[in-house]
């Protein structure tokens, strides 16, 4: 037997210096916020709320540790049961609205504070949505989880819920809203220049910050052991108040400390952000390093120099530009109404340090304006040369013969910019934390073949790591359901709520977010959704929850529907419209190399074959994914990927009817030639999706039927491949010119015709070649299809690809056909394919 040693002065110690640190920290938050600035606002009312309830809660786990907490069964007297059970009651009562109450804090601070960042004033409301919903429902079902109420914290007998498996089921939902805090100030931050020292508290704190995401999942591993050991004696045991195994409360210790761990550090990472005015008070040169003007000693030409330097470097950042005798003269001069076009004939050089740039127009700015400066400055407040300290000597006149054309003064900050005659006006570069340059984008209807090379190769890496964490999901999901022993409907069920998901994805979400944001937008929305859906899969796999896969599948296929919409569309556009058919060939063909690899992985590599031990190693994998996935997710952010305008793809659809010699208006049977096209195809692409998932789901039997012995996951492998490879000979076709209607028919008449001689080949080699050979004509069916369909749609193009991605839906529905037919017989799986044909 296994000798435990106790961990109850572990926990205590860990316990009482972290909340003695928090409470340091909510002492000089006050100080700095009600002492030096003497303004009082709503977050500091709700840290100070989430640290009476980190004291409450840390003083119920050091109490704990005095009777029996973190001890073995075998150390607990029976006088310490009742106080031991009062003491875990109080914790997870107090734990979650701690928690709920600290990230509150946070998000009403961005939510305040970025008055000029939409995005991140009603991002932070979104989440904080999701925190007090799920915070207080949580909070009542741990008040309320025995019947009695007094049964969760007396020896009183009653009926109670699996406490363990609740937390388990709220851990996506802490750790996705943990990443979403610590990545929504990201595109402002990544957006600030920064000096050396300032970068490093700035990746300090975030390195805090991400601690607190891996403290929450450290946490959940802690309480899991407890389970696992139940689970491993009882499968479908659970863990209550008044039902716990043995050394419960030992293997929940360290759970419980790190609890406290987490909400300590979130409340410290709060009170960090508003520390500002009390350092720059104290220790002003810890944020600020040493310029120019601190050193009187400095030469006027070293001073020159640097100011040369920093203004070639800046460019056009608004914020470094200092104040020059134009910018000042400009707002002597705009008293009166100014209009937003005002020119200017000439302009003497000798008055403007800056020619051919943007000059600063000091203004009057508010309160909470400058509170918004400060938050954001005291992560990485920009480089500054104060004028009014220092003179600025002037730099070298650029010629006169450069004439300006126009002042803009722009809304909210009076900037005055000039451009140089002759010169197109582009936006600035981007740049990435001052290390990664990127070019301005090209409008992406205007990309020629060679200039869409590289978007084209960009997204379809999306479209591999899509298709492999789709295999990979997909193989993990059907290895648990045999190990847990669904029976088919429930199988069919599991299979069919993804598929549905692409009913509701596209129109619901996808459309409206690609109509309003654009691509970059709906790749990122997709993702995102993506990742909560792989998430989910984590407490379900553990709790063997047949609800949490039902939901899990449907989240995962609603984002990836997002992901589609955007994906195929942006595939289709970018480049030369004739060969959009082969762009999207050769893009989803590297998306079924990724369908390939993963299923390999799973079933050769990392479950040869699945245990139930191995659902609680599963959920890693699961977690991984969804951590990647939301990397990826970032990566798009700052990916330059280029737009189309409604205003520009009607442009181009009535060019291209121009050129045929048709009419915008032109009907087919009375109906407008544009709609019949797209509804009639939206009604066609339900046949290629559901043709190949009947085939897919089925597979297995249908492997055994042509040739018993064969190995299914070995036949599939060689399938996928010759589905991935017939994506791109198409591609190549299209490419040197073959026209994609004609493709269409060749494809579609071998599939049908292949699918009838397999049936009625008897079994053996050439029967399973010929089941393989169905997925090969299958498989350019939907990309070919949805290329042909789209073009000619106009304004309409991006609903069009939305609707045309809602016709995969045709997975749900082919495959329960086949099913209720004969409940999944082979014969009747490949009939459907027939009919479908």
């Amino acid at each position: 037997m296994q000798f435990l040693n106790t961990r109850g002065p572990t926990v205590f110690a860990v316990t009482l210096v972290l909340v003695s640190l928090a409470t340091v920290f909510i002492v000089l938050r006050l100080i700095s916020k009600w002492g030096v600035t003497r303004k009082a606002t709503s977050d500091d009312f709700i840290v100070i709320v989430a640290w009476l309830f980190a004291i409450g809660l840390s003083v119920s786990i050091m109490i704990g540790t005095q009777v029996g907490l973190g001890a073995p069964d075998s150390e607990i007297l029976p006088q310490w049961y009742d106080p031991l059970k009062r003491c875990v009651y109080s914790f997870t009562v107090l734990y979650n609205p701690a928690l709920m109450s600290t990230k509150t804090a946070i998000l009403i601070l961005y939510h305040r504070m970025a008055a000029a960042h939409p995005f991140l004033r009603y991002s932070s409301l979104f989440v904080m949505a999701i925190v007090n919903i799920s915070g207080v429902v949580l909070t009542f079902l741990n008040i309320f989880q025995c019947h009695p109420i007094s049964a969760a914290f007396t020896e009183i007998n009653g009926t109670c819920i699996d406490i363990v498996a609740l937390y388990l089921s709220s851990a996506p939902i802490n750790v996705l809203t943990d990443l979403a805090i610590l990545l929504l100030p990201l595109p402002i931050l990544t957006s600030l220049r920064m000096e050396l020292r300032q970068k490093i508290i700035l990746v300090a704190t975030f390195i805090v910050g991400g601690f607190v995401t891996i403290v929450g999942v450290v946490r959940i591993v802690y309480l899991q052991q407890a389970l696992k050991d139940e689970r491993q004696n009882d499968p479908t045991a659970s863990i209550t108040a008044t039902t716990r195994p043995a050394n419960f409360t030992y293997q929940a210790s360290f759970s419980f400390m790190w609890s406290a761990v987490e909400v300590c550090v979130g409340i410290m990472c709060c009170c960090v952000l508003v520390l500002k005015p009390l350092v720059m008070l104290v220790m002003p040169r810890l944020l600020h390093a040493h310029h120019g003007h601190h050193h009187p000693d400095r030469t006027s030409e070293s001073l020159h120099s640097d100011v040369k330097e920093s203004r070639a470097i800046d460019g056009v950042h608004l914020g470094e530009v200092p104040i020059s005798p134009l910018s000042t003269s400009i707002t002597q001069e705009t008293d009166q109404p100014v209009s937003l076009k005002t020119e200017v004939t000439r302009i003497d050089p000798s008055m403007s340090p800056r020619p051919e740039t943007m000059s600063l127009i000091p203004e009057q700015r508010t309160e909470e304006e400058n509170e918004t400066l400060g938050f954001f400055e005291m992560l990485a407040s920009e480089r500054s040369l104060e004028a009014s300290h220092v003179p600025l000597p002037p730099l070298e006149e650029e010629p006169t013969w450069r004439h300006r054309q126009s002042t803009i003064v722009s809304h909210g900050r009076d900037t005055a910019q000039t451009s140089t005659a002759g010169e197109q006006t582009q936006e600035p570069s981007q740049r990435f934390l001052d290390f990664v340059k990127i070019k301005s984008k090209v409008p992406l209807t205007q990309l020629s073949a060679k200039e869409a090379w590289w978007s084209v190769m960009f997204v379809s890496v999306l479209f591999f790591l899509w298709g492999f964490a789709k295999g990979l999901i997909g193989a993990l999901s059907m290895d648990i359901q045999k190990l847990l022993g669904y029976s088919p409907p429930h199988s069919i069920a599991l299979h069919n709520a993804y598929w549905v998901a692409y009913f509701f994805g596209p129109l619901l979400v996808g459309y409206w977010v690609l109509k309003h944001h654009g691509f970059q937008a709906t790749f990122i929305t997709g993702l995102a959704i993506y990742a909560a859906g792989a998430m989910a899969f984590w407490p379900s796999s553990v709790l063997r929850s047949y609800a949490g896969f039902f939901i899990s599948n449907f989240i995962v296929g609603f984002g990836l529907s997002c992901v589609e919409v955007a994906a195929n569309l942006f595939i289709a556009l970018a480049g030369p419209g004739e060969l959009s058919e082969a762009r999207l060939n050769f893009a989803r063909g590297i998306a079924a190399i990724g369908m390939v690899i993963s299923p390999v992985i799973v079933q050769k590599a990392l479950f040869p074959g699945i245990h139930q031990e191995d659902l609680f190693r599963i959920q890693w994998y699961y977690l991984g994914l969804a951590l990647f996935i939301l990397l990826l997710a970032v990566v798009f952010y700052y990916a330059p990927l280029s737009e189309a305008s409604d205003d520009d793809l009607e442009a181009i659809a009535l060019q291209r009817l121009y050129n045929a010699g048709l009419d915008k208006d032109v009907k087919a049977f009375r109906v407008d030639a544009r709609h019949l096209l797209l509804w009639s195809g939206v009604c066609m692409m339900l046949i290629p999706a559901g043709a190949h998932e009947v085939v897919s789901y089925f597979w297995t039997s249908l492997v055994q039927d042509a040739k018993p012995g064969s190995d299914p996951v070995g036949t599939m492998a060689i399938s996928n491949t010759a589905f991935a490879c017939s994506r791109f000979i198409v591609a190549g076709l299209c490419y040197f010119g073959i026209p994609p209607r004609a493709i269409v028919g060749i494809f579609a008449f071998g599939s049908i015709l292949i699918t009838v001689v397999a049936m009625v080949l008897p079994q053996g080699p050439a029967a399973l070649t010929m089941l393989i050979l169905i997925t090969f004509f299958e498989s350019p069916l939907f990309p070919t299809m949805f290329g042909i369909i789209l073009r000619g749609q106009g304004k309409h193009t991006k609903f069009a690809a939305a609707a045309l991605i809602m016709g995969e839906a045709g997975g749900a529905i082919w495959p329960s056909i086949a099913f209720a037919v004969d409940e999944g017989n082979s014969l009747s799986s490949l009939i459907v394919t027939v009919v479908l044909g």
